[in-house]
């Protein structure tokens, strides 16, 4: 093997080695779900209590994440990269083992969230930093189908595992992973370049600003139902997370070594690819979220072969974010963008349209365009979000990514949440219409907010600057 292919074989080892670790947290973001009635007659609590055991695996990196791309930076990617995947290992070991009641049980998956941040935080830094600007956007769009790919395989692994065994095995189940990706991420992955400017330090106020304002923020979206948006409790959560924003903008301009760089927001391309991120996931997250109702209530389908049906979108993501990213190389982002998020809109038009005598095959075609449109849009835009960043600061620009992706999937839950419970009321109120009609007319304006949501984003997209590296220059802070 001569050098070049050596670099190659190289890059695609390292490759691999983010692609485990997102598949391994994606995997533990559903596969718990299934378990969830049995932990509940398991510690004798209620169904609001064990809710939390969701909550906080998503809460707890939407807080932390930004910060876990600035320590990369500071103090190596390959380090932090082993430490990730050794403490999500021994998490998922010592939770079944030390968790005999619920609460132990939500501390682990607080800790089981921590390990998510650490590594996923950084996974798109590392491959934008392996990569060259002509392989970027397809080794992006490879990279991003594991997480789809671990969504997916989450409830089907973990229902199988439960059925068999018991919910100990699910996180079990990560252990022989994250083994795996620790050695070779100590073989493969070089030792990279750390920040050494003099001004090298965690901005820890700014952090705690950060997670506060982001948190707060979760917390009301995740109870806004329950609460109402008139309540004390939402109010307070809203006004607390704007103050502490606030402060920490003011922090970050004062700051010798920030949390977070704000010129990065002056570059046009970054600051609206961060937006249509956001918005596109909101999205998706709608489509995901109501589609097994429809399955389940409507059409009365058992929830296994409803989750088959649902995987028709991440295998159809699987083909096409290569495809996406590549042309991101090629073209830059805004057309595969626009062309994915079209088929976004194409899916959410389909399935508004759906009754309840539908075929499966026109559900599972909306699904198909569902994982077209994730595909080309979700890479494309990855890539113009790490390529818009100063390279040296790519661990920041991908914990920014992700968190712009943390926040769209809550947004998108909520959002679809509120919209059909309050349109099956009016509908039930106005007219003498049966449950199921009620539901899918509902369900119909829930997909035509979708719409207005995704043509928001093809705005933002047909704006973006029509080129392939936006970014060379570090600006000064």
């Amino acid at each position: 093997m001569n050098n070049i292919d050596k670099i190659k074989h190289t890059k695609w080892l390292i490759f691999a080695v983010t692609s485990m670790a997102n598949l391994v947290v994606s995997f533990s973001i559903n596969s718990l779900n299934l378990a969830l009635p049995t932990l509940t007659k398991e510690f004798g609590v209620s169904q609001n209590n064990i809710s939390w055991l969701a909550l906080v695996y998503s809460l707890i990196p939407c807080c932390t994440l930004l910060i876990f791309g600035r320590t990369a930076e500071l103090y190596g990617y390959k380090k932090q990269f082993k430490i990730g995947f050794l403490f999500f290992g021994a998490v998922c070991i010592l939770a079944p083992l030390l968790s005999v009641n619920l609460g132990l049980l939500i501390f682990f998956r607080c800790l089981q969230g921590i390990g998510y941040s650490i590594m996923i935080s950084i996974t798109q830094a590392i491959v934008s930093r392996t990569f060259n600007s002509k392989e970027r956007g397809r080794a992006l769009g490879i990279n991003s189908v594991f997480i789809s790919i671990g969504l997916a395989a989450g409830p089907t692994i973990g229902g199988f595992l439960l059925t068999h065994f018991s919910w100990h095995s699910i996180f079990y189940f990560n252990v022989p992973f994250c083994i795996l990706g620790f050695i070779s991420t100590h073989l493969f992955m070089p030792e990279d370049i750390k920040e050494t400017s003099k001004n090298k330090s965690m901005d820890w106020l700014g952090a705690s600003l950060f997670s506060i304002s982001i948190g707060t923020f979760s917390i009301a979206l995740n109870f806004s139902i329950k609460w109402g948006f008139k309540s004390t409790y939402f109010l307070a959560c809203i006004v607390l997370s704007i103050i502490t924003l606030y402060t920490f903008i003011i922090r970050e301009r004062h700051t010798n070594s920030p949390l977070m760089y704000l010129y990065f927001f002056k570059n046009k391309t970054f600051s609206m690819a961060n937006i249509i991120c956001m918005l596109s996931y909101l999205v998706q997250q709608l489509i995901t979220y109501l589609v097994p109702f429809y399955l389940i209530d409507i059409l009365l389908l058992p929830s296994d072969q409803s989750g088959l049906i649902m995987l028709a979108s991440p295998i159809m993501m699987m083909f096409t974010s290569p495809i996406g990213g590549s042309l991101s190389d090629k073209h830059g982002a805004r057309l595969p963008s626009g062309i994915g998020l079209i088929f976004l809109c194409l899916s959410c038009l389909f399935i508004s349209s759906l009754k309840d005598s539908s075929s499966y095959f026109m559900v599972i075609l909306t699904l198909i365009a569902m994982g077209v449109g994730n595909g080309l849009s979700v890479s494309s835009i990855n890539t113009a979000i790490l390529n818009s960043a100063p390279s040296k600061h790519a661990g920041i620009a991908s914990g920014i990514l992700a968190t712009m992706r943390n926040l769209g999937q809550p947004l998108g839950v909520t959002c679809s949440s509120i919209i059909l419970a309050s349109r099956q009321l009016f509908y039930s109120k106005t007219s003498n219409l049966d449950k199921k009609t009620v539901y899918l007319l509902a369900q119909r304006d829930t997909y035509h907010f979708g719409i207005f949501i995704l043509i928001m984003a093809l705005i933002f997209v047909f704006l973006l600057p029509n080129s392939i590296i936006y970014n060379k220059k570090t600006p000064t802070n």
